[in-house]
């Protein structure tokens, strides 16, 4: 099943939780705190799978998790990290972020890999808040909820094969018939200015079978194409885009024998790499001549090509002739190729560089300061209720503290005050307005101004 679009939701693993602990020992008796940190995580990646043409695995699957980070233990051990996720997607797919709709990634590059979600960072256990004026903390960090993400998935198609010719040699023609595209097609040169793509299903011509692959029809080329002439330059690099050329030749035209001989000068003239490439040699409109003057024009072509002589199709787009056995050795040739590009990536093994998606703020310690609003408050030590003004701050590395800070434990919350001094934001809390009493906001936390 095909599918070039698909909308899924990704959550990294939370960090596992610091661990409060001291030793306890014979003869240790001044043992202190051996809390071991949380394991940080699981990480979300995408990563190109050459093999892959289709966002189908994605319809019926919409929710992916990595693994949580384990907690810490005695000792000092550190929690087992969690597993990172990996999912495989076809070259060419845009990784969108559904809310806002903007561009995270494109993966238009082979051996690519991304990450969409991190995981959360592990909690520091006791022994790390270990100092000279702190020598038993009886609190630790609880473990970092993971990144989570909703994200649109699409497949901007990269051709497997590209069907070239003159104009008017029944390109638009073809690629209608063996795939799904639904291109203009008209008796007059030049019907097709931009590429065609399409995705060719092998159940279409066998129940049986199943794979697809995907074919472009480029816009007919012509004697020149190679200087700019007739939007030459635009349509040859459409052709680069393809590994398998399909060069299609209107047996019915007095000069297919010198049409095939520009086109391909006019690819050598512009790539001696894209002359190379693999081409499949197939003859189009064999139902408007008979079976003698063909071979006698196949005789006269294979006069001038002789290395041709062994490997050729003559088709029909128009009555579907023969495009079976045109449609199947495509899908097996382009297979091996794949193959083939997928060894020689691995021989060269250059490991591609991991991007990471970073939505927030460049800097984690820049912060702001805003009154949000007041609530009414009661005092949980007088008992009485007042109105208190509501302070938000939004700062990245202290959203991260709070959200890791047990607030039950009076040390842990200790910590919070600590960190909004040292990061300087008590001189904007007084600009702000902020009065003892008031509320701070830091995320989903809400905690009482006690002043400095």
């Amino acid at each position: 099943m095909f599918s070039d679009e698909a909308s899924v939701k990704v959550k990294a693993g939370k960090g596992g939780d610091g661990l409060v602990s001291f030793r306890r020992e014979k003869f240790e008796p001044w043992g202190g705190p051996d809390g071991g940190n949380g394991g940080s995580g699981g990480n979300i990646f995408f990563e190109v799978d050459l093999n892959l043409n289709t966002l189908s695995d994605y319809l019926s699957t919409k929710h992916f998790e990595s693994s949580n980070g384990a907690g810490g233990g005695k000792k000092n051990c550190a929690g087992k990290a969690g597993d990172d996720l990996i999912l495989k997607v076809p070259l060419g797919t845009k990784i969108i972020d559904s809310l806002t709709k903007d561009l995270i990634f494109d993966l238009n590059e082979p051996k690519t890999r991304v990450m969409v979600a991190k995981g959360g960072k592990g909690g520091f256990g006791n022994a790390h808040f270990k100092t000279s004026t702190r020598q038993a903390p009886k609190f630790a960090e609880l473990g970092e909820e993971g990144q989570e993400l909703e994200v649109d998935l699409e497949l901007q198609l990269v051709a497997d094969c590209a069907i070239i010719g003159i104009p008017s040699a029944g390109k638009s023609t073809l690629i209608s018939v063996i795939s799904n595209a639904k291109p203009k097609i008209a008796d007059y040169p030049f019907t097709t200015l931009i590429p065609n793509l399409g995705v060719v299903k092998l159940s279409e011509f066998d129940k049986n079978q199943d794979g697809s692959f995907v074919v472009a029809d480029i816009p007919g080329l012509i004697e020149g194409a190679s200087g700019g002439k007739g939007l030459g330059i635009q349509f040859l690099r459409h052709v680069q885009r393809a590994p398998i050329l399909i060069h299609l030749v209107d047996i019915l035209d007095d000069n297919f024998i010198e049409n095939y001989s520009v086109i391909n000068n006019e690819l050598e003239k512009f790539s001696a790499e894209l002359a190379d490439r693999p081409q499949f040699l197939v003859f189009n409109k064999i139902d408007a001549i008979d079976e003698e003057e063909l071979n006698f024009k196949l005789d006269e072509f294979f006069d001038k090509f002789p290395k041709l002589k062994d490997k050729y199709y003559c088709i029909s787009a128009v009555t579907h002739k023969n495009l079976n056995s045109l449609v199947f050795d495509l899908y097996d040739f382009i297979v091996s190729h794949r193959s083939k590009i997928i060894q020689e990536i691995e021989i060269n093994d250059v490991e591609a560089e991991v991007t990471t998606y970073t939505p927030h703020l460049k800097n984690p310690k820049a912060f702001t300061v805003e009154k949000v609003g007041e609530k009414e408050h009661v005092d949980q030590f007088m008992d009485n209720e007042y109105l208190a003004s509501i302070f938000e701050i939004k700062c990245p590395r202290l959203e991260q503290i709070s959200n890791m800070t047990d607030y039950a434990n009076r040390q842990a919350l200790a910590r919070v005050y600590d960190v909004i001094g040292k990061l300087g934001i008590n001189k904007d809390l007084r600009k702000a307005g902020i009065k003892v009493g008031d509320i701070i906001l830091i995320d989903s936390k809400e905690l009482i101004y006690r002043g400095e």
